[in-house]
């Protein structure tokens, strides 16, 4: 019980202890680089990252889209007439919606 109090006693009136820990208080928090603001950018920096690797698969896949619109016209052809309802002259254009049942 002795030793407990000794102990407890000496921490707390260590002012290297005290001068520590507001240090670590202080550096933790209110500096202008805590370790609270290191940690918000460096998830920041991993956000950032996902998506720059997203748009850089969303460019490949637009980039060989239009690869594929420029040199075959069999595709064009399909395309304008399946999203753009577009037809030759001499045709008929039925559209016909599927309406989904839940």
């Amino acid at each position: 019980m002795k030793k407990e109090k000794k102990y407890s006693s000496i921490v707390i009136k260590n002012k290297y202890f005290w001068i520590s820990l507001s240090f670590f208080i202080w550096m933790s928090f209110f500096d202008t680089n805590s370790l609270v603001l290191h940690w918000k950018i460096k998830n920041d920096i991993k956000e950032i990252t996902l998506d720059r690797d997203y748009l850089k698969k969303k460019i490949l896949l637009e980039e060989n889209h239009l690869k594929k619109l420029t040199k075959d016209s069999k595709y064009l052809e399909k395309l304008a007439r399946e999203k753009f309802h577009m037809k030759k002259e001499d045709e008929d254009l039925f559209v016909i919606n599927k309406k989904k049942i839940n």
